[in-house]
């Protein structure tokens, strides 16, 4: 629909304007914000056992999140994975695995989340974003929301987790190939505090944009990282409400 826009105007400038040097273009700057939201009709057809997930999964026509899956459901390693499962749901082991801390599911009323996991050898990036319909784009990111999976939560309510466990994720942004900056925090805090620390809740995490962090800008693709120690974390979070800052020419 975009490339339609931009060539119907062009055609209607070259007809217009003929002296014109170059067509004029429009600009949009917004906010973006990703809920991962999702209606009756895909939870029950696309959904197994509150998980889907496959090697792509497309938002806003611009948003790609890439995970290792050979299909809708089977072949799963690591990456992303959509989940609509609650806390109050019966869960076992795995369940829990891909099931937010948090009792209600997703943030802010989302009923849809996302789960990520980390694998020894994962895709390039984690989010990309395919801004070719663009004449130019910019993207500065504000951050999201994030929580632990249910079964981390098990796992400090079952006093599993000792003193110097940790599970970080960072988060590393890239214009095409080169690094230009990265931020982490702190899920499950049991090394740099002396009590036990765990965002079993849906918390903000600002990563730039609101916060000033320039270096977080100019990005057109995010990697994700987790670090755990600890025998038996898992190394997995939720994400939510993704929320980048976009200025476009079309």
């Amino acid at each position: 629909m975009k490339n339609f826009i931009r060539f119907a105007f062009a055609a209607l400038v070259a007809l217009a304007a003929v002296s014109c040097d170059k067509p004029q273009r429009s600009t949009a700057t917004f906010v973006q914000v990703t809920s991962f939201n999702m209606d009756d009709y895909s939870i029950e057809n696309y959904f197994h056992d509150g998980i889907m997930f496959s090697p792509t999964l497309t938002w806003d026509d611009v948003s790609y999140y890439n995970s290792l899956a050979s299909d809708l459901n089977t072949g799963f390693l690591g990456g992303f994975r959509v989940s609509v499962r609650k806390a109050s749901d019966e869960a076992t082991t795995e369940q829990a695995k891909v099931t937010s801390a948090d009792p209600l599911g997703g943030s802010q009323g989302s009923n849809g989340y996302m789960v990520f996991t980390q694998f020894p050898v994962m895709p390039d990036f984690s989010i990309a974003y395919d801004l070719s319909g663009f004449y130019t784009a910019a993207l500065s990111s504000y951050g999201c929301d994030i929580c632990n999976t249910l079964y981390n939560k098990r796992l400090g309510d079952e006093g599993l987790i000792s003193p110097g466990d940790y599970l970080k994720v960072k988060a590393e942004f890239y214009r095409g190939t080169a690094l230009i900056g990265s931020i982490e925090k702190y899920l499950i805090d049991y090394a740099t505090v002396t009590e036990l620390k765990m965002e079993n809740e849906w918390t903000g995490w600002t990563m730039a944009g609101e916060s000033g962090n320039s270096a977080l800008s100019g990005f057109d693709s995010v990697k994700l990282i987790v670090e755990s120690s600890g025998d038996g974390i898992d190394p997995a979070f939720c994400l939510d409400n993704y929320c980048v800052h976009m200025s476009v020419e079309y």
